[in-house]
């Protein structure tokens, strides 16, 4: 065997345990559990009892809290990967975030073959890429831009990032006819509509909304806030940490509240371990994260709190929607990078709903963007 196929088998191989999605059993499927979390739905939740009496006793006060620092510890070496390539900025960041995109999007397509749909998986690669090559070389122009001399929010600044949207709806166009012409060789038993259909979605769900990470790590909100004596860190990586912290405290809070105290379901058909008590425990954590993340940056205590609370939701409609794809495709996870708690889809759904809404607000609303 040569050498290329020797790494070729290893490599798949590797994948195949690393990002291959979790899938159900056809009784768990039939049972309706959740497919949104690795647990199974409390059984408080199960009968429509409080929950206390059940939570505070026993063992599974212990194995709920060590469940949730695990979570806790899988987000802190998450966020060191990230924040550590984003201070540096640059090719760094660029080449972390393409990474976890790029498995993001392998575990999306590897989870559609699970029902028999087959998306081209290079040409969605490929589209992804050239869409984070294009934010990233944007915004290097933009920081060269800055660097000489130009206004926070000159007509040139603008002019960079709508011709960074257009070079981005090219690639879209491309990925769209370029999925119908692979769909030349017709292959017997497969839908045709389904495998360009989902080809497509995967690049728009996983490469565009991964692509706002890199955009958020050039907005400087403590300039936005005429914040003087802010640190470095909080000028290089202020955008970032004011998405992910909230968001993830949000998960967190939900989780735990939810377990403890949670008895009305949300979305039964969709994510039965979901409560609205759960929900409302994910909102006032991912306020409270964004008053004291934004506290730090500078803004004021309404746009915080408008801005955790507007997280709070979206960042939740996203893991529905995330629980809706997994639960038509029959998964309980989408991959296993992170042991039980499932793979880099399942961990980033509420950021990449988020990160978006935060960074049109700093255009739209706050009308000045500083880049560093």
């Amino acid at each position: 065997m040569s050498p290329f196929g020797a790494y070729r088998k290893v490599s798949l191989c590797v994948g195949s345990l690393m990002f291959e999605p979790r899938v159900l059993s056809d009784g768990q499927y039939r049972a309706g559990l959740d497919v949104a979390d690795s647990e199974a739905v409390p059984k408080h939740i199960e009968t429509g009892r409080t929950g206390p009496t059940n939570f505070w006793k026993g063992p599974h006060r212990m194995q709920l809290f060590m469940r949730a620092l695990v979570r806790a510890t899988i987000g802190l070496v998450i966020l060191a990967a990230l924040f550590g390539s984003g201070y540096a900025g640059g090719w760094w960041f660029f080449a972390c975030v393409a990474l976890v995109t790029i498995i993001a999007l392998w575990e999306y397509y590897s989870a559609l073959r699970v029902r028999g749909i087959r998306p081209n998986a290079k040409l969605g690669g490929l589209c992804v890429l050239l869409i984070l090559l294009i934010i990233q070389y944007s915004e290097n122009m933009r920081m060269a831009l800055r660097q000489a001399g130009d206004v926070a929010l000159g007509l040139q600044d603008l002019n960079v990032i709508i011709n960074a949207l257009h070079l981005t709806f090219l690639v879209l166009l491309f990925c769209v006819a370029g999925t119908l012409v692979c769909q030349f060789r017709m292959r017997s038993g497969e839908s045709q509509v389904a495998n360009s259909a989902t080809t497509v979605f995967g690049v728009v769900y996983v490469g565009l909304l991964f692509s706002f990470v890199l955009r958020m790590r050039y907005v400087d909100v403590p300039a936005l806030t005429d914040l003087e004596q802010a640190s470095e860190f909080a000028r290089r990586l202020g955008g970032l940490t004011f998405v992910i912290v909230p968001v993830w405290i949000a998960d967190s809070a939900a989780y735990l509240v939810g377990n403890l105290w949670g008895r009305r379901q949300v979305a039964p058909h969709i994510s039965p371990g979901k409560t609205l008590e759960g929900s409302i425990g994910g909102l006032i954590g991912a306020i409270a994260g964004a008053l004291v993340i934004g506290s730090w940056l500078g803004l004021s205590l309404m746009q915080s709190a408008l801005l955790g609370a507007a997280m709070g939701m979206v960042g939740q409609l996203g893991d529905l929607g995330k629980s809706v794809l997994k639960r038509d495709l029959g998964i309980k996870d989408f991959g296993v990078i992170f042991g039980p708690h499932g793979g880099v889809l399942d961990r980033f759904d509420a950021i990449l709903f988020s990160m978006p809404l935060v960074y049109w607000y700093f255009w739209f609303l706050v009308m000045r963007v500083g880049v560093y």
